[in-house]
């Protein structure tokens, strides 16, 4: 999974979603000005203590359906776009995602493709219930929501292939069954 995703972040969908920010040092410089510290903003800025006033709620709605809106995830500091910690991160995301997926695949008693497919479908289950808050809630783009929809279905096929390869399926009466190849 983590080497699909290497291919794909790097050639298949490179950007899908993204748009190019023609002025961002303008963009950017008023954002260190404006903002004050590392975090993740909601513009308009709701009142996220729960004590907001009906006025204020309000406001924040009219501001809302006036536009513009957006999500802002930032960082005061400037960092490396790949680091040997992000890698690692990811890697052990990835090796920690298909010890769970190895915990589901030991329990199915099934064909080898049907095992391959519930892992597949595990990797579209994960964008459904995650990046779907993002594409519906916050507006994400289609094609970076299709995107990750692809990736993960697809990521997650494939290292289901080898998976279901290497783990034996389990008969129903709780004895390994032979491995199957196809």
């Amino acid at each position: 999974m983590f080497i699909w995703r290497a291919i794909s972040h790097m050639t298949l969908f490179k950007g899908a979603g993204f748009s190019h920010l023609a002025n961002d040092g303008a963009v950017a410089a008023e954002l260190s000005r404006s903002i004050p510290h590392d975090g993740l903003y909601f513009l308009p800025s709701p009142d996220f203590s729960g004590n907001a006033t009906d006025a204020e709620s309000a406001a924040f709605e009219a501001r809302f359906r006036a536009g513009p809106t957006g999500m802002i995830v930032f960082h005061r500091s400037g960092s490396e776009p790949v680091t040997p910690r992000k890698l690692l991160i990811q890697f052990f995301s990835e090796l920690l995602a298909a010890a769970i997926g190895v915990l589901v695949l030991e329990r199915i008693a099934a064909p080898y493709w049907l095992r391959v497919v519930t892992m597949g479908s595990l990797g579209v289950f994960g964008v459904l219930s995650i990046s779907t808050i993002y594409w519906n809630w916050y507006g994400f783009p289609d094609a970076f929501f299709v995107a990750q929809l692809v990736d993960k279905g697809v990521g997650w096929f494939l290292a289901g292939a080898g998976m279901a390869a290497i783990v034996p399926a389990v008969r129903t009466d709780g004895r390994d069954e032979e491995r199957r190849t196809g």
